[in-house]
């Protein structure tokens, strides 16, 4: 793993998701993978291929200055530069702070399309939301706390209330056009 390490300030649920991501792909030939939470001591290096390892790539650019910048107080995931064939990260190793927040939302994008394909399949009548959510948790890593649960839960409503009022959408529309050819 590389020593040169990007900061990123993400929510806990989502570093803690991020870095369980990481360690189970890193972990995959092991018979057990660790559910310790990210810590800045010790980074993860995204999963070679992944949408966010693209982000990183792509952003990688030399250091501006002779001093690198110091890590910020409010960080919560170390994220570990891996080496890319074009982009040795002795040299390439840093990523501004526009590139940064593009990663963060990476991983972002990467977090809601694994919630949506957990959560969204719960909806037969034996499961409750609340209680999928607490097994989403657990599953990934992320500490069972009420601040993680009502973000999580925040996610999935909102992209819970686009899905059916596109949903809503196409169905007016094709209803119309149904209308229309009678």
């Amino acid at each position: 793993m590389s020593p040169y390490c990007i900061y990123l300030t993400l929510p806990t649920y989502l570093a803690e998701w991020y870095a369980h991501q990481c360690r189970r792909v890193e972990y995959r030939e092991h018979d057990t993978c660790p559910n310790t939470p990210p810590d800045l001591s010790n980074p993860v290096e995204p999963i070679r291929g992944s949408y966010e390892s693209q982000v990183l790539h792509r952003s990688l650019q030399k250091q501006p200055t002779d001093i690198p910048e110091p890590r910020p107080d409010n960080a919560t995931l170390a994220l570990a530069i891996p080496y890319y064939p074009d982009r040795d990260p002795r040299i390439y190793n840093y990523v501004g702070p526009h590139a940064r927040q593009e990663i963060e939302n990476a991983i972002l994008e990467s977090f809601d399309i694994s919630m949506w394909k957990e959560l969204h399949t719960f909806r037969t009548r034996l499961t409750r939301q609340d209680e999928a959510i607490w097994s989403f948790m657990e599953k990934h890593a992320i500490s069972c706390t009420d601040a993680n649960w009502n973000a999580i839960a925040k996610r999935y409503q909102r992209k819970r209330n686009i899905f059916y009022v596109e949903k809503c959408r196409k169905n007016r529309t094709s209803s119309r056009t149904k209308n229309k050819n009678r």
